[in-house]
């Protein structure tokens, strides 16, 4: 079997599109972006940009499978297999790679971003794992899914605007405690 090996320059081309798209979506919605912004961000031609995308909701897609791809690796690295609920180990793991990507995960997980990649990345394989709705009926299920969705996205972007000032394993803490136990019994102390 060979494998294509992607050519250096065009590794470097890529990366540097990516980090002209986070850096321009730090200050604008991505429908508000031009290639031709992106170009001069990453400093190359148009034509190389179209070599490789669409536009730049190409490039967002491509960045996007990406950080999928590479939480699936982590979590297959783990051995979840999805059906039972996350582990404060498995959440922590990516916590730390969001963490390590900040910037990237600012930008993805903005208002400045298309909202599926928010519920694509919590979704992931039952992150929010539905076996703690049993006995509801789907319409139930719907509601809380999304419920707790929204409520971890809207807990990563605080911690990741704030400047993460918590641990990964705080944050993990937090996020477990409120989808699986709710606030009613809250109990939880940032650490610095």
């Amino acid at each position: 079997m060979e494998t294509k090996k992607v050519d250096r320059r065009v590794k470097y081309t890529i990366e540097m599109l990516k980090g002209a798209l986070v850096e321009a979506m730090q200050k604008e919605h991505i429908s508000k972006i031009s290639v031709k912004s992106l170009c001069e961000l990453a400093d190359i031609n148009r034509s190389t940009f179209y070599a490789h995308f669409r536009d730049q909701y190409g490039l967002l897609h491509h960045i996007e499978q990406e950080v999928l791809d590479n939480i699936t690796r982590q979590l297959e690295r783990q051995d979840f297999d999805g059906k039972g609920p996350i582990s404060f180990q498995v959440l922590n793991l990516i916590l730390k790679y969001v963490r390590q990507n900040a910037s990237l995960f600012k930008a993805l997980l903005s208002d400045n971003c298309e909202p599926d990649i928010q519920r694509e990345i919590m979704k992931l394989p039952d992150i929010i794992s539905v076996q703690i709705y049993e006995g509801l009926d789907e319409r139930a299920k719907d509601y809380l899914s999304v419920f707790g969705i929204t409520g971890c996205v809207s807990i990563l972007q605080k911690w990741l605007q704030d400047g993460m000032p918590e641990s990964t394993g705080q944050i993990s803490e937090l996020i477990l405690q409120v989808l699986y136990h709710g606030i009613a019994d809250f109990s939880w102390t940032a650490r610095r």
